[in-house]
């Protein structure tokens, strides 16, 4: 019953094998920029990971630039005024061009919070921001990927 109200109300899943069929499709003609720092070069390997996993176009179609910018923010402050905790904010604009014409296809943006503890040990908070950042872009990656899927099992080109 409720599978045909769903189904008449015009929903289509996203992942529906048709739909993930014609992504996948689509995706295998993106050509992935390069992007600045460490975390952006964690990024680049995450995107091509998830959009290369059914194989790549030897000629690309689309090109992904990507624009990651990072921030912390204490969150847990003592009586002394020290941080105890942060969060650490990674926000990604990406623009979606055809390579031919250099026209913008599709633009967007993801963001993903991350947090770790400030300890005594310097190393131990430096290794914890870190593993904060590099969560963060792997997230940050994953939405990116979901965002391109849906527009591209939207799109009529």
């Amino acid at each position: 019953m409720i599978a045909a109200l769903i189904t008449a109300c015009g929903f289509t899943p996203v992942y529906k094998q048709v739909s993930q069929h014609k992504a996948s499709q689509y995706l295998s003609l993106i050509e992935v920029a390069p992007i600045d720092g460490k975390h952006g070069l964690q990024l680049r390997n995450r995107l091509e990971e998830k959009i290369f996993s059914a194989g790549s176009d030897a000629s690309p179609r689309y090109r992904l630039s990507v624009n990651l910018n990072r921030s912390t923010e204490a969150v847990l402050i003592q009586l002394d005024n020290t941080a105890t905790r942060q969060n650490l904010k990674m926000n990604a604009s990406f623009i979606l061009s055809d390579i031919s014409t250099g026209a913008k296809i599709y633009t967007g943006s993801a963001v993903s919070i991350g947090s770790y503890n400030v300890v005594d040990s310097e190393f131990a908070t430096i290794a914890a921001e870190d593993n904060a950042a590099e969560r963060a872009a792997l997230e940050v990656g994953e939405d990116i990927v979901d965002l391109l899927v849906v527009y591209f099992s939207r799109s009529k080109s």
